[in-house]
C-alpha cells in the first residue's frame, strides 16, 4: 500500500495567518477512507502550523512518500502551485495529485500546469484511495472517475466524470483530526465540525457550493449524526460543535428529527451554525427545538438588504423572509448574526446603508465582506461581461477578521473600487465595529486619528457622543487608578 502525504496550503484561514484554527474538513475525510484502504497517512497543516518550503520538502522525504496531494481551495491555489513546482524540483518521481474544491472551479486550466501529474476533480473519500492503490502498482488511472486526462497532443483535456459526489453520506467513516496540529485538536474540542448533509438547490449566481458539491441534497441520519458526536465526545473530548453544511436546514423535518435526537441522547454538547443556514427554512418549532438541543447562536445569509440586489443574485427569498426568520430563531433565544457581501450586482453606496440599517433594525450581529467571484459561477461570467478585475481572485478574501488591507477584486462603472472601500468603511463604522478597520497595535495617538476621521466621515452624528463616552471611561480608569493607590499608601 501507499504512503500518503496529504498537504493543506497556505492561505488566509487558518491559526497562522491569525484567523484561527481552521481544520481542512476535507483531508479530516480522506484520512479514514485511505486508512480502510491500507495506506499510511501523514497530514502536514500549513494553515495552523508553521512550517517553511524546506521544512515541508524534508518532511516529504523523510516520510519516503509515494504519493504527495494537496487539497485547495481558490485562496491557497497560489501557495499550492508553488510547493508543487518545488516538490516536483526536488522528488520529481514522486507523483503529485490535486484535488479539493478549486480543481472543480478550474480543471482544464490546472490540468496544463506541469507541476501536478494528476488533477482529480470531486469528493475524493471513494476513488483516491483507489488512485493511490493503482500508482503505486505501476496502474494506470485514466479511466477512474473525477480524473482530468489528456485528450490529445493539443493539450485538450477531458473530465472522466462531471462530478463525482459520495451518495450515502452514512456509509463514510468518521472525519480524522488525530494527525492534524496539536491546535487543531485542541481547537475541536469546543468546536467540534460536524456535516450532516452536503449539497445545495438552491441557484445565487455567487456561491460555488452547487458546481463543487452537486445540486442536489445528500444527508445523513439522525442515529449517524449522533453516533459520530458520542464518538468525538470519547476520541477528542468534544463539549461543544459546529454545524458546517452548505444549508442545514433545507429540509426541516429532517432537522427536527436531529434535534429531538440531540435531546434524547442528552449529550450535554452547546452547540452553534456558523454557516449554511437560510432564514426562510426555519418555522418556531424548529427554532424550538433547537435551542431545547442546545442552539445557542446561528449566522444566516442575508448577503443585501436591497430587494433588487437580493432578486438580482437568485437568493431564493425576500427581505421579508429573512427577517421573519431571524425574528424566530431570536425568539427562541438563538442569538443570530448574518452575512452581507460588498460588491454584488447593482450594489451601492446606498444599498450598502440599507444593509446596515435592516442590520440594526433588526439587531443581528452583522459580518460585511468584499465580494470574491469565484471561478465557474454565473457571477463569475457576469463579472467577466461587466466588470474589471483588479485582482486575482485567488487573492481574495471572502470573510475578513482583521484590518488587513481591504482587497478589491473587481469594480464597475456604477460601483468604483474607491467606493467599494468606502463602503466596507462605512459600514464597519456605523456598527462601531474599528476592530475591522483600526490595527490595535498603533499608537494611541494614531489611534484616535483614524477613528476621528472614520467617524467625521461616515456617522459625524455620533462624533460627539463617542468621544464623550471615551472621556468618561478614560476618567473612570484615572480615579480607579486614584484610588488602588491611595489604598495601596494608607496599607
Amino acid at each position: 500500500m501507499a504512503k500518503v502525504i496529504l498537504i493543506d496550503p497556505r492561505g488566509w484561514q487558518g491559526a497562522v495567518s491569525g484567523y484561527g484554527p481552521a481544520p481542512n474538513v476535507g483531508i479530516a475525510y480522506l484520512v479514514p477512507m485511505l486508512q480502510r484502504y491500507g495506506h499510511e497517512v501523514l497530514v502536514i497543516d500549513l494553515n495552523n502550523e508553521v512550517m517553511t518550503d524546506q521544512q515541508v520538502l524534508a518532511a516529504i522525504e523523510e516520510y519516503h512518500a509515494d504519493i504527495v496531494g494537496f487539497s485547495v481551495k481558490t485562496a491557497t491555489m497560489k501557495s499550492a502551485r508553488i510547493l508543487a513546482q518545488q516538490v516536483k524540483n526536488f522528488l520529481p518521481t514522486v507523483p503529485v495529485i490535486l484535488g479539493g474544491p478549486h480543481t472543480k472551479l478550474a480543471w482544464c486550466e490546472l490540468a496544463g500546469e506541469p507541476w501536478f501529474d494528476i488533477v482529480f476533480v470531486g469528493e475524493g473519500e471513494l476513488v483516491f484511495p483507489i488512485i493511490c492503490h493503482r500508482l503505486v502498482g505501476g496502474e494506470s488511472v485514466e479511466d477512474l472517475p473525477g480524473v482530468v486526462t489528456r485528450h490529445n497532443a493539443n493539450d485538450d483535456f477531458r473530465l472522466n466524470s462531471p462530478l463525482l459526489v459520495a451518495a450515502d453520506l452514512n456509509a463514510l467513516p468518521f472525519s480524522e483530526y488525530g494527525l492534524f496540529p496539536q491546535n487543531v485538536k485542541e481547537y475541536i474540542r469546543t468546536n467540534y465540525p460536524l456535516v450532516t448533509s452536503r449539497g445545495c438547490v438552491y441557484d445565487c449566481i455567487f456561491c460555488s457550493v452547487p458546481e463543487i458539491s452537486g445540486k442536489g441534497f445528500r444527508k445523513r441520519s439522525p442515529k449517524s449524526v449522533i453516533d459520530e458526536l458520542r464518538w468525538a465526545q470519547e476520541k477528542y473530548v468534544a463539549t461543544r460543535f459546529w454545524i458546517v453544511d452548505d444549508v442545514f436546514n433545507l429540509d426541516i423535518k429532517r432537522c427536527k428529527e436531529i434535534c429531538r435526537a440531540l435531546i434524547q441522547a442528552d449529550l450535554g454538547m452547546m452547540w452553534s451554525c456558523p454557516n449554511g443556514l437560510r432564514a426562510d427554512r426555519v418555522d418556531p418549532e424548529l427554532a424550538q427545538l433547537m435551542f431545547q438541543s442546545g442552539c445557542r447562536s446561528v449566522n444566516v445569509g442575508v448577503e443585501s438588504a436591497d430587494p433588487e440586489i437580493l432578486a438580482a443574485v437568485k437568493k431564493g427569498e425576500t427581505i421579508g423572509d429573512i427577517e421573519k426568520g431571524i425574528r424566530i430563531f431570536k425568539e427562541a433565544g438563538i442569538i443570530v448574526a448574518g452575512y452581507f457581501v460588498i460588491g454584488l450586482p447593482g450594489d451601492s453606496l446606498r444599498a450598502q446603508q440599507r444593509s446596515v440599517e435592516f442590520a440594526k433594525r433588526t439587531g443581528i450581529g452583522a459580518h460585511f465582506n468584499i465580494l470574491v467571484p469565484y471561478p465557474g459561477t454565473e457571477l463569475w461570467h457576469w463579472a467577466k461581461a461587466n466588470a474589471r478585475f483588479l485582482a486575482d481572485p485567488e487573492d481574495g478574501i471572502h470573510f475578513r477578521t482583521s484590518p488587513d488591507a481591504i482587497r478589491i477584486v473587481i469594480e464597475t462603472d456604477d460601483f468604483l473600487a474607491s467606493e467599494r472601500k468606502q463602503a466596507y468603511e462605512m459600514v464597519h463604522t456605523r456598527l462601531k465595529r474599528f476592530d475591522m478597520l483600526i490595527p490595535p497595535n498603533l499608537p494611541r495617538w494614531q489611534y484616535y486619528r483614524r477613528l476621528f476621521r472614520l467617524l467625521w466621515n461616515y456617522d459625524r452624528g455620533q462624533l460627539p457622543g463617542y468621544m464623550f463616552r471615551r472621556l468618561v471611561g478614560k476618567f473612570r480608569n484615572v480615579f480607579a487608578q486614584v484610588i488602588r493607590l491611595a489604598r495601596k499608601a494608607i496599607r
